[in-house]
C-alpha cells in the first residue's frame, strides 16, 4: 500500500463525507493503514476569554483559566463525537484503523497543515468545497491546504 496514514478533514459537508468514503476505499482493506477524520475548530468560533466592550456595557473576562479549558475541551469532545458518528456510519467492512479527532486552530488551513506535520500524514483526501462562506470553484480551504502541505492532496466532490 502506498499511503498508510491518510487525513480526511471533516466539516459535515457532503464533500467531506465523499472524501471519507474515498479514503476508506483506498485504505480500508489494509489493517496497517490509518485514516484520521479530523475536524478543525477555528479559535474564532470559541468564546474569547477576555471580551472588551463587544456589545457589553462592561468588559468581562473568564476569571478561571480552568473554566476556559473546560469550554475548549467540551467543543473538541463534541466535534470528535460528531466525527465518530459519521465514521461508524461509513466504516462498512474497513479493516484499517480509523481515528476521529478534533483540533483548535487559527484557521482550518492552519489546523490541517499542523495535523499533517505532527501526525506523519502521507495523503490528504478532502472535499473540494465545504460549509464555509465561499462556495463554487475550488474552496479556499482546499486551495490553502494545497499550498501549505508537502504531501499529496486529493480533492473530492
Amino acid at each position: 500500500m502506498f499511503f498508510k496514514n491518510i487525513l480526511v478533514p471533516y466539516d459535515e459537508s457532503d464533500h467531506a463525507k465523499s472524501a471519507l468514503h474515498v479514503a476508506l476505499g483506498m485504505a480500508g482493506q489494509y489493517p496497517e493503514a490509518k485514516v484520521h477524520v479530523v475536524t478543525v475548530i477555528p479559535s474564532a468560533a470559541l468564546p474569547n476569554p477576555t471580551l472588551l466592550g463587544e456589545g457589553f456595557e462592561t468588559p468581562y473576562a473568564i476569571a478561571d483559566p480552568s473554566s476556559y479549558e473546560r469550554i475548549m475541551d467540551t467543543a473538541v469532545k463534541r466535534a470528535v463525537a460528531d466525527a465518530e458518528e459519521v465514521v461508524d456510519q461509513s466504516r462498512d467492512d474497513a479493516q484499517c484503523k480509523i481515528v476521529a479527532d478534533a483540533v483548535i486552530a487559527g484557521s482550518p488551513v492552519e489546523g490541517i497543515a499542523d495535523y499533517v506535520e505532527s501526525h506523519d500524514i502521507d495523503l490528504v483526501v478532502m472535499g473540494r468545497r465545504g460549509l464555509g462562506a465561499l462556495r463554487g470553484m475550488l474552496g479556499s480551504v482546499s486551495f490553502g491546504v494545497l499550498r501549505s502541505v508537502d504531501v499529496p492532496v486529493m480533492t473530492v466532490r
